[in-house]
């Protein structure tokens, strides 16, 4: 099993609170390969060893830790939320895709250059047409509005593709905006004038 595999596993298993003290003691001893002062790998290794019942729960909690020091960033296998995030926001992006007078809308789609599920996902147009970016990573899911902020900017970068314009585009600037945070929600913002939100996404008013 190369890292990346026991890596994912370990991660699903200590979310699930069922890592098993084999796969532990292996993470452990991988990561104290190339740090062997790591005091969270240390202690993982000796509870591994232990295999105390008891000690099921800090195990897990140890295990996670490592596996956020080692980088390591789960993807929709590992939380499959976050996939279902980012498909509602793309319902939500697809208003404002109507809204804005565009006949057809986008649909959310795994990264065809990675295999299902351990990828990224993309916005790809009607015609077929997806973002110059890496897409939406599977971590932007984790809540709701960076969710909505990372589809948002990865449709707006598709249909620019599409249509060889800016979309969408400030009513009253005729400039195109962007997916900005706004006082905790996702808008799309106008740097015209002083700057200010045309409208949060996903309620684009025709027009």
């Amino acid at each position: 099993m190369d890292d990346l595999a026991l890596c994912r596993k370990v991660y699903a298993a200590a979310k699930a609170g069922t890592l098993n003290c084999a796969d532990a003691f292996d993470l452990s001893t991988s990561v104290l390969e190339w740090s062997p002062a790591e005091e969270h790998a240390t202690e993982l290794a000796s509870l591994s060893l232990e295999c105390a019942p008891a000690g099921r729960r800090r195990m897990a909690e140890l295990a996670l830790t490592v596996l956020e020091a080692t980088d390591f960033e789960p993807g929709f296998a590992e939380e499959p939320q976050w996939l279902t995030r980012l498909e509602d926001a793309m319902e939500l992006v697809n208003r404002d895709v109507a809204a804005t007078g565009l006949r057809h809308t986008c649909r959310l789609r795994v990264h065809p250059d990675e295999p299902a599920l351990t990828g990224n996902a993309y916005a790809q147009t009607w015609d077929g047409h997806v973002g110059t970016s890496g897409g939406v990573y599977p971590y932007a899911g984790a809540d709701p509005v960076s969710a909505l902020l990372a589809v948002a900017d990865d449709t707006q970068d598709a249909v620019m593709h599409s249509l060889w314009s800016a979309w969408p585009v400030c009513p009253a600037h005729q400039l195109g905006v962007h997916a900005r945070l706004h006082h905790e929600t996702a808008a799309w913002w106008c740097t015209g004038d002083d700057g200010h939100v045309v409208a949060r996404i996903g309620e684009w008013q025709n027009g």
